[in-house]
């Protein structure tokens, strides 16, 4: 039996009507949200300037932990690779799991 073959468009339209999508949604009711950075005035709005600089140092302080995970993770690796014993001027033990 050969039929006409079909694509995956004609499947999804045969699947999922558009119309249905749109007729179960109710009205969408405006709500106020709160103001969060509780500036309720022009005038309390932090300058350009400083606002710039907050977001370059948190850009920094972002990277620097990235390079600080990446580190740690790196060193981590090495170190489970060592014995308990002493490895040079450092004591290297393991501790069991609390879990």
């Amino acid at each position: 039996m050969r039929g006409k073959r079909g694509t995956i468009t004609d499947v999804d339209r045969c699947v999922v009507a558009p119309a249905a999508l749109i007729a179960d949604q109710t009205e969408t009711a405006i709500v106020e949200v709160p103001n969060l950075a509780g500036l309720d005035e022009f005038d309390e709005i932090p300058p350009v300037e400083q606002s710039e600089a907050a977001a370059r140092e948190y850009e920094r302080a972002a990277d620097q932990a990235r390079r600080t995970d990446r580190g740690e993770r790196a060193a981590k690796k090495v170190l489970d690779k060592l014995p308990a014993d002493t490895c040079g001027t450092w004591r290297v033990f393991r501790t069991p799991s609390s879990r």
